[in-house]
């Protein structure tokens, strides 16, 4: 089990008019209030004071993301903040705030690796075929896991950084509000695979339901975790999504020392490393079911709502290649398309980290990017994405032989085209940040909506003649028409923010 979606994600910033009473807090004052200070959360790893919270890495299977962005305010329902929430953090050193950076950068890359080694275990374990089967079982739970959030992470990742709530009391809100979209997501996924699977691959039905719960305790892990990195405990934060990471590939790994794995067992030790990650996060919770939470779940509920409308398009979109493949493509092909996806994850490692700096520059309204800053951030990215593209394109052939075994070589034609798709899509990730620092969570909807229209016009103009290589294409021409329209999106708004200062 991973934690990551990868899957990016920032809190937003705007008026500097945190209201006391948030009961009637509107969408729409969500989606522009915010802290002058700059405190908040945006993604994966970093350092909430001078960081935000950093960008995402996204799981293999269970689809998992660190990524956050919310608003809360500084008195719940009137109340005022006690001491032990309003304490001013000493200010740290540039050592310690590069050495936590450098931390949690590391850690994202043990993340990646600890991917990587599942999505090899999965493939030498199951073969080309279960391989395809194992995908098809959890595929619903990838597409659902992060918009059954609703944007709840990000809510409480703010309040977190903001100090607005006693840590315990937060703490207890996340479990309950993760409990809750858990539950309500589990059933939808259930629903999904009792209703949308295809003829052919109904048989899988049961193993589909079964990981579904699966999601209540991924939920609960993701939303918890977020009050760590919002509080800038990023120790914790880093050991929790660690353990959560290694519960899968370690389950089975034991299990193949001791058994032979079987799709049925892959499914269930799927299920039982999800209950492991949320027991990393509950351990040592007072009075777990008894104790005072606060913000009460339906607050929380209600100040998602812009930032799951932006995670629902973004979701959608991400894994609408996943989505194809399964419908349209026969098991083997699936497999092999399906064993090469965590393959191409290191691709979005270092662009990731952009969205910790592009973040925080648009969360802080003392500070502008220039046009000039953008030319070299944007075109820095692209220069570093494509030699690191190229050079695993090169390598990546004797790799999978090596790895997987020559019964996955017809796979290495996937990695090609996978792999400019996740080297953009890093980029993607690291502007969504900026744009939803800047307040503007569903800036970017409407290009991921004119993209998966693409990706669907494509694929279903040319999958009868070059089956999922068509879909692989298609994704990479809608990640390309992504990347031109948000770049025009920070481009648009740097020249606002420019204007308006002049």
């Amino acid at each position: 089990m991973t934690s990551d979606r990868s899957s990016t994600d920032s809190p937003s910033t705007g008026e500097s008019s945190i209201r006391g009473d948030r009961s009637d807090t509107t969408c729409e004052n969500v989606a522009t209030v915010g802290s002058a200070a700059g405190s908040g959360c945006s993604a994966e790893s970093g350092e909430s004071e001078s960081f935000g919270c950093p960008p995402s890495i996204t799981n293999a299977d269970a689809g998992l993301s660190i990524a956050g962005e919310a608003t809360p305010s500084p008195a719940i329902n009137g109340q005022q903040p006690s001491a032990e929430a309003t304490e001013v953090s000493p200010p740290r050193s540039r050592f310690t705030k590069a050495f936590s950076f450098a931390q949690t950068v590391g850690f994202a890359f043990a993340i990646v690796a600890l991917q990587m080694g599942q999505g090899i275990l999965l493939a030498r374990l199951l073969g080309p075929v279960g391989r395809g089967e194992y995908a098809t079982t959890v595929l619903y739970v990838q597409m659902a896991l992060y918009i059954g959030l609703f944007g709840g992470l990000e809510v409480i990742c703010r309040y977190a950084a903001d100090r607005t709530v006693e840590t315990i009391k937060l703490r207890r809100a996340a479990m309950w509000l993760g409990l809750t979209t858990g539950a309500i997501t589990t059933g939808l996924v259930v629903l999904c695979n009792v209703i949308a699977l295809p003829d052919e691959k109904a048989y899988l039905m049961s193993l589909g339901c079964l990981c579904a719960f699966s999601i209540i305790g991924q939920h609960v892990m993701l939303i918890m975790t977020a009050v760590d990195r919002g509080a800038g405990d990023f120790t914790k934060y880093n050991l929790r999504r660690f353990i959560s990471a290694a519960a899968f590939p370690a389950l089975l790994l034991v299990a193949a020392i001791v058994t032979d794995v079987t799709l049925n067992l892959a499914c269930v030790l799927f299920v039982i490393a999800s209950a492991i990650s949320m027991a990393a996060c509950v351990v040592g919770l007072p009075k777990i079911a008894t104790g005072k939470s606060e913000p009460p779940v339906n607050q929380l509920l209600k100040e998602s709502r812009p930032y799951g409308v932006s995670m629902l398009a973004t979701d959608l979109f991400e894994r609408l290649d996943l989505l194809l493949v399964m419908w349209l493509v026969p098991l083997l092909t699936q497999g092999f398309y399906a064993a090469m996806v965590p393959v191409v994850y290191p691709l979005t490692v270092i662009p990731n980290t952009l969205g910790i700096y592009l973040f925080n520059t648009a969360a802080d309204r003392s500070k502008r990017l220039q046009t000039s800053d953008v030319h070299r951030i944007l075109g820095g990215s692209i220069a570093i994405q494509t030699v690191s593209t190229i050079a695993f394109m090169i390598v990546i052939g004797p790799l999978v032989r090596l790895v997987y075994g020559e019964e996955f070589a017809p796979a290495i034609v996937f990695a090609w085209w996978l792999a400019p798709v996740s080297a953009i899509k890093g980029i993607l990730q690291g502007l969504d940040s900026y744009v939803k620092g800047r307040g503007k969570p569903l800036a970017p909807i409407r290009c991921r909506i004119v993209a998966a229209v693409v990706m669907l016009s494509l694929t279903a103009a040319f999958v009868g003649t070059y089956g999922a290589i068509a879909i692989a294409v298609a994704a990479l021409v809608g990640q390309i028409i992504c990347l031109v329209w948000l770049s025009a999106i920070v481009y648009a708004d740097v020249r606002e923010q420019n204007s308006m200062a002049n």
